[in-house]
């Protein structure tokens, strides 16, 4: 499908104009009040909003919101125009070349014989240019605003490619049942500060064994979050039925409607 965008550049220069105007004087005051650090703050909620709607398969969504994130990036851009005179383009061009550096399996003649080797090449690739700015280590590049899941999925992914890591997952299985015990000692010890660093363990562990068996983390809480409110609700509506609320209801009545909305 051959799809044109010879019009792109009109398109942007022109929102860039509207944003201008509604930063000026005679624009908008929440316009004008507006930081870089609330835009990015919007651009991360655009992101999600981007990523709910794929997941719903709202493609026409898709485009909405495709259209947001482009407007919070050229938001941001506008207001670091602000401050340094860095062209869009220039910032285009310098991902661009950075993107075929860390494809010399692609544009070079270094091997990659798989997937593996093509995320290790690119992490190597990445070091060597961070290095050239900063003298941190592996863990550098790993932002310290991920959400935490995330973070800690980006921390064991950066780890395993030096070789730190288990050879496979059962491990990470393993780990997470000792990290079970712990937590259970832990809590048997009344220390509410143990319980917490054991059940932060756990949580990372979890993050851990989802990486190694190729399983998203945040995806796969999304889903069982999605699952038990649906449930959740069909209880809701099973009480309703039985014109008893839920909150007057004994545990064990809402276990029978927790497994009878299971088969629902």
């Amino acid at each position: 499908m051959n799809v044109s965008d010879g019009g792109i550049s009109k398109e942007i220069e022109a929102l860039r104009q509207t944003l201008r105007l509604l930063r000026s004087e005679n624009g908008c005051s929440w316009d004008r009040e507006q930081s870089m650090d609330d835009i990015i703050s919007y651009l991360i909620d655009e992101c999600y909003e981007l990523l709910r709607a794929e997941k719903t398969g709202d493609r026409e969504g898709i485009e909405e919101e495709l259209g947001d994130v482009m407007l919070m990036v050229l938001f941001v851009h506008e207001l670091l125009l602000e401050e340094r005179e860095t062209p869009l383009s220039e910032i285009v061009a310098s991902v661009h070349r950075k993107i075929i550096n860390r494809h010399p399996h692609v544009f070079g003649d270094a091997p990659a014989l798989n997937r593996e080797e093509s995320v290790l090449r690119w992490e190597q690739i990445k070091r060597t240019e961070k290095r050239s700015r900063t003298l941190n280590g592996i863990m550098a590049s790993v932002s310290p605003d991920l959400p935490p899941l995330r973070k800690a999925l980006a921390i064991q992914k950066k780890a395993a490619l030096i070789g730190f890591d288990w050879p496979d997952h059962h491990g990470a299985l393993e780990k997470l049942g000792e990290e079970i015990v712990e937590l259970e000692q832990a809590v048997s010890g009344g220390d509410r500060s143990k319980v917490k660093g054991e059940m932060g363990d756990l949580i990372f562990t979890a993050v851990n064994a989802a990486r190694m068996l190729h399983v998203d983390p945040e995806n796969a809480l999304e889903i069982t979050s999605n699952k038990f409110l649906d449930r959740f609700h069909t209880m809701e509506k099973l009480a309703e039925r039985r014109g008893t609320p839920l909150e007057d209801m004994t545990l064990d009545e809402m276990e029978s409607l927790w497994q009878e909305s299971k088969d629902t």
